[in-house]
């Protein structure tokens, strides 16, 4: 089921409440009336109990639990001052870091890149980050040292944190990276080779524009390009295969 929603439009009349249990991206569900509303434009989907809207946009809508790549713009008394691409500031305790206290502080720098969790967002305030769960574990959270950062669509983002994406389990197996995938849209990638850094990148910028199915056939002829071999036409496989049976 897809159609297209507009923000502030009530999802309830094409959608019964009574038949969905987890709202994903750009719904939100009013804490007094149980309505869900759209947040954000874009084609409403529904698979099995959940639902959540397919937005194509460089600009990020910043959500509680969305997992961001801030860049460090300065600091601010107890707080670190975060661009994560909103209109409004992000801010990070100095205590929401893995093994911080108010004598170990964590050492960051304007133009450091860190990858964070949001915790709240209000309209008109500061946006509040943390790197720690509820048990003050980093999971993966904290400072990127070193490293390649680039700005991508929030649905490319989106597209290659689902199950479903195929293109980092492809790029793995001919590449060794390390690489963070941010909902605002920023992606930051490491190698040793720095030729791989380029690759990648480059398969990652333009798989936005990939059918999901023909993505195995587009990483394999880009990765044949890169090491010089020539792309072989899927008409001139069969004609070989014809004539060698």
């Amino acid at each position: 089921m897809s159609k297209i929603c507009l923000p502030g439009e009530e999802l309830t009349t094409r959608i019964p409440k009574e038949e969905i249990k987890t709202v994903g991206y750009g719904i939100v569900r009013d804490p007094e009336t149980d309505r869900l509303v759209a947040r954000q434009a874009g084609v409403l989907r529904q698979q099995d109990e959940k639902c959540w809207i397919s937005v194509h946009s460089k600009r990020y809508v910043v959500e509680k639990g969305d997992r961001v790549i801030g860049i460090v713009t300065g600091s601010m008394g107890d707080f670190f001052k975060l661009d994560i691409g909103t209109a409004e500031n992000a801010v990070i305790s100095f205590l929401s870091f893995e093994g911080a206290t108010k004598r170990n502080r964590p050492e960051l720098k304007i133009g450091d890149v860190v990858y964070a969790q949001v915790v709240d967002e209000f309209a008109h305030t500061d946006i509040e980050l943390t790197c720690v769960d509820a048990v003050s574990r980093a999971r993966g959270l904290g400072a990127l040292t070193g490293g390649f950062l680039f700005k991508t669509s929030c649905n490319l983002a989106r597209r290659l944190l689902s199950n479903q994406s195929q293109l980092l389990k492809l790029l793995g197996k001919d590449y060794r990276f390390e690489i963070t995938v941010g909902l605002n849209g920023r992606i930051w990638l490491k190698s040793a080779v720095h030729k791989d850094v380029i690759t990648i990148y480059n398969i990652i910028k333009w798989s936005e524009y990939v059918l999901e199915c023909d993505i195995p056939r587009y990483v394999e002829d880009e990765i044949r390009k890169s090491k010089g071999f020539p792309v072989i036409d899927e008409t001139v496989k069969e004609e070989a295969m014809e004539t060698s049976a």
